[in-house]
């Protein structure tokens, strides 16, 4: 399995399990998105989940359109005024700054031993401008120990798919 794959099915069964755990379908979600003013189709959102191919914006969309529960660090960076994106960066720069010995130097050599390959400015831009996919989320979490990802997924799964990243290097 390539190392894409193996985060790309961890960020679709944490979609999915946010789902479950709200007893929501992919059409009830697109339903609930639409009411945030979000055009989206149940077929386009079973999609995007099942190839666990979204952008982390689109989760948290999601978290916010089925009232699910959050890790509660979160919630500032939810309720912040801007685009879906500016939220994600927000919340990305929060956790960061929780581990202020952490500069994007040290965050891309981490990566690095897991095998995602990124130069220091080009994944603080990729950070900043919003845009990044739910993967890359999931990798920072795992190598910076984010908080509260329990509640989609569990760290054992995390550290595997990890590991599995490194064996395959």
């Amino acid at each position: 399995m390539e190392r894409i794959e193996i985060w790309s099915k961890l960020a679709s069964r944490a979609a999915r399990v946010l789902l479950v755990r709200k007893d929501v379908s992919y059409a009830g979600l697109a339903s609930e998105l639409s009411r945030l003013g979000l055009d989206e189709s149940a077929r386009s959102v079973e999609g995007k989940i099942q190839r666990g191919t979204f952008r982390f914006s689109f989760f948290l969309q999601s978290l916010v359109a089925v009232q699910a529960d959050c890790p509660a660090h979160w919630d500032s960076a939810l309720k912040v005024r801007g685009d879906w994106e500016h939220r994600a960066a927000v919340l990305v720069r929060h956790e960061l700054e929780l581990r202020p010995w952490l500069t994007w130097e040290e965050l891309a050599r981490r990566l690095s031993v897991i095998g995602a390959q990124a130069e220091p400015d080009a994944l603080a831009a990729q950070i900043r401008g919003g845009a990044f996919p739910t993967t890359l989320f999931l990798q920072c979490a795992v190598v910076s120990a984010f908080e509260g990802l329990e509640l989609f997924l569990d760290r054992s799964d995390l550290r595997a798919a990890a590991k599995q990243c490194m064996l395959a290097l």
